[in-house]
């Protein structure tokens, strides 16, 4: 049986009757059942009945199995919607458990074996440089002999943003100088070329002319960044010390693994600052 259709029939409509035909038939039913003009008691349980269906006909409420039908829908799209709330954290859960276990193996990766070892023996040679680099900022100088034989005026700007020059000596070297004066090329290009005690870095020429010296700084050199480089060559102690499961944590230690690693190296062998190490200077 359909929907409402037993309540057509007690109407005595044929199911899809009109709304009119509904309150014809209703009112001829009140007629008949209304407590006021009928009062025995069948009657008036009859008018009850006529009353509710009279209501569900015209939409005013749902029948009793439409009711508990649509609790039961809406019972069921609840446990459907709780359902997908709990498969929804049990799948975060496993995403976070699966980035747990990855940051953890990854972080056990950076922290043992040998890219740790190597990390180590960065720290140690760190220490070493900066304490030679501190060391070589109070020693005395060197000064090599040589003669300016080229020169390009104002080529460039410093790190300062300091106009330079661009100079080549008799020995085959080039250096970016301030303060360039026509001097050091046309009447006094005898130059010495000073440099730190131990790993005998540039650090300015000497000019000597008539009424005494000239200095002209040297730029784009390592004596010029000490500090810096003191910095850098503190991080992978620094990195030792910090060692955390934190994403600041990988940033330093793939920086100072590649960066600060292969800038001790480079330092380290060219201009033969490794023989000048081994002889502390005297090279």
């Amino acid at each position: 049986m359909r929907p409402n259709e037993k309540y057509f029939k007690l109407f005595g409509l044929e199911p899809g009757a009109s709304k009119d035909e509904i309150r014809k038939a209703y009112r001829k039913l009140v007629m008949k059942y209304h407590p006021d003009r009928n009062p025995s008691p069948e009657a008036e349980q009859k008018f009850l009945v006529i009353k509710d269906a009279y209501d569900i006909l015209l939409g005013k409420k749902e029948a009793p199995g439409l009711q508990n039908n649509t609790v039961t829908k809406a019972n069921q799209r609840k446990e459907t919607q709780e359902q997908r709330v709990k498969d929804a954290q049990r799948r975060f859960e496993e995403q976070q458990l699966r980035e747990f276990l990855e940051n953890e193996l990854y972080f056990r990766k950076l922290t043992s074996g040998l890219r740790w070892k190597i990390m180590k023996y960065l720290a140690i040679a760190g220490i070493f440089l900066t304490f030679l680099l501190i060391l070589d900022r109070f020693l005395p100088h060197h000064y090599q002999e040589d003669k300016v034989i080229a020169y390009s005026a104002n080529r460039a700007n410093s790190e300062d943003g300091e106009r330079i020059s661009l100079v080549e000596t008799e020995n085959g070297y080039r250096f970016w100088i301030s303060r360039l004066r026509y001097s050091l090329v046309s009447r006094s290009p005898d130059v010495y070329i000073e440099r730190s005690w131990i790993f005998h870095n540039p650090i300015r020429l000497v000019s000597i002319e008539k009424l005494g010296y000239n200095f002209y700084p040297i730029h784009f050199r390592f004596y010029r960044h000490t500090w810096l480089l003191i910095i850098l060559f503190l991080l992978p102690s620094f990195t030792l010390w910090y060692k955390r499961r934190t994403i600041a944590f990988t940033v330093l230690y793939n920086f100072v693994f590649f960066g600060v690693g292969a800038l001790m190296v480079v330092y380290f062998i060219t201009g033969d600052r490794w023989a000048h190490v081994l002889t502390f200077g005297f090279y």
